[in-house]
């Protein structure tokens, strides 16, 4: 909730505007940040043609997937009878500043589920562009050589197009099935227990804990995958994996505390709808409906 705050405060992000669709888009200083981490990593290779490689991915291209993703959830949130506030872009992921649907439960799933298949588009997207610059389909793969980057124009476009298309894989991937809050796969493991019918005390310890056991996993993978394959995500994957655990071991401390109500989660109206009491009590019968919901931060999506 403080990482939330801090994210949407005015002063502390850079306003884009509200091209796409009237939605106003803010860029947070600290997504720069990524961008020297990267930037330092890229510099032990001393190639010139590598680190433009890294600035273009994690810059421009890394932002439009950022966008796209969001404006997945905003646009299923209009669709869905919710109100949009705005999108925050930072370095592991984006906030969509949207409110509940008028579909309940089920409309949280969707909305959740959105962002993620907007990669479906983009992957296809960089294929085409791989195809228009000679790439040859027998060579597409994650691996590259650092030579193809400096050899020509259309090489270093085939390589960046390629790699495009396995940050969108992995997006999609870790997102709708890795299913650890605050990620995508956790607010829909989220909205699927409530639906199945358990309290919102249980749902919250079950995402929590598994949300936690699974950043400690990738944690480990992103380490290895950068010290020993070379992978530029695995610096990326580490820092997203630490964000996971921070997240859920709050939402786990909320929990053991009684005051799992008070998470952004699981304070939202719809929720509280399909939660099934396992005790009716006689004076809640005439208790009065949960107040309307303003818009809060959709949790950060990898990307």
């Amino acid at each position: 909730m403080v990482m939330r705050s801090l994210l949407t405060e005015d002063r502390s992000s850079l306003k884009i505007g509200s091209c796409c669709c009237g939605i106003p888009i803010a860029l947070h200083y600290s997504y720069f940040l990524l961008l020297l981490i990267e930037l330092a990593a890229s510099a032990r290779y001393l190639d010139a043609a590598f680190s433009l490689f890294m600035l273009t991915l994690y810059g421009p291209v890394l932002l439009l997937t950022i966008v796209l993703h969001e404006l997945g959830h905003c646009w299923m949130t209009r669709k869905l009878g919710g109100d949009v506030g705005g999108i925050v872009l930072w370095p592991l992921g984006g906030f969509a500043m949207v409110g509940p649907t008028d579909c309940g439960t089920s409309g949280d799933f969707r909305v959740a589920i959105a962002g993620p298949l907007t990669h479906i588009p983009q992957m296809i997207f960089w294929v085409a562009m791989f195809a228009a610059f000679g790439g040859n389909f027998s060579k597409f793969s994650m691996s590259y050589y650092l030579d193809e980057l400096s050899d020509s124009a259309a090489s270093f476009f085939v390589v960046l197009s390629q790699t495009a298309f396995w940050t969108n894989l992995f997006i999609l991937a870790f997102n709708l099935f890795v299913p650890a809050y605050p990620l995508d796969g956790g607010r829909c493991l989220a909205a699927y227990l409530i639906m199945r019918g358990y309290r919102m005390e249980k749902t919250a310890l079950i995402v929590s804990v598994t949300a936690m056991v699974l950043s400690g996993g990738l944690l480990m993978f992103g380490m290895i995958s950068f010290i020993y394959m070379h992978s530029p995500n695995g610096i990326y994957m580490a820092l997203v994996s630490a964000y996971i655990f921070s997240s859920s071991m709050n939402l786990f401390n909320l929990q053991k505390e009684g005051r799992v109500r008070e998470h952004p989660l699981f304070s939202r109206g719809v929720f509280e709808e399909r939660e099934i009491p396992e005790v009716q009590q006689p004076d809640e019968a005439g208790a009065p409906a949960s107040p309307p919901t303003s818009p809060k931060a959709e949790d950060a999506e990898m990307a």
